[in-house]
């Protein structure tokens, strides 16, 4: 009898243990996602160069566009403190929304924009690429936010603000 119910424990701390790496690999998962969310400087290669090595390929949602991205991000998601509410634009058919960036993120966009001026940038959203985003001025990072914009009402637009939204009140709680 005693060796049933010390089968019957060792079959509990089984399930234990699995249910520990079955949630640790959920855990594991959120924190590469979120690690797949910032402002990444896309790296331009030669045709001639293999880009094995060099960094990673991410693509748009409808992957029409691929890119090449280093492994870090320029201004991780961790960095992204607000957000803005999506506004419409009728004269120039746009609308935006407004990420709020840390001023250590901020300082390191603006360092990487004037060392390096051709330097292209994407916002990339769970290993999607959202867009690209202008670094043709200093008035374009002007008080800590980056303007993320697009067509007026696109579904996209809509898609990265809940996206992001999403993120940033997680992560404030």
């Amino acid at each position: 009898m005693l060796q049933f119910f010390g089968n019957l424990e060792e079959s509990m701390v089984l399930r234990f243990i699995l249910l520990l790496f079955v949630s640790g690999s959920i855990t594991y998962s959120s924190v590469c996602a979120q690690e797949s969310t910032g402002i990444f400087a896309i790296i331009k290669l030669d045709k001639k160069y293999k880009t094995k090595g060099y960094g990673r390929k991410v693509y748009t949602r409808n992957n029409r566009e691929r890119f090449l991205i280093p492994e870090q991000a320029l201004i991780a998601s961790a960095e992204f403190t607000a957000i803005r509410p999506i506004e419409h634009d009728l004269r120039a058919l746009i609308s935006y929304f407004d990420i709020i960036v840390s001023a250590e993120g901020m300082v390191r966009l603006r360092n990487t924009v004037s060392a390096l001026p051709d330097t292209e940038l994407i916002l990339l959203i769970d290993n999607t690429v959202f867009g690209r985003i202008s670094t043709r001025s200093e008035e374009d990072f002007k008080f800590n936010k980056i303007t993320i914009a697009s067509p007026i009402k696109d579904v996209d637009l809509q898609w990265a603000y809940e996206q992001l939204q999403e993120m940033i009140a997680t992560r404030k709680n």
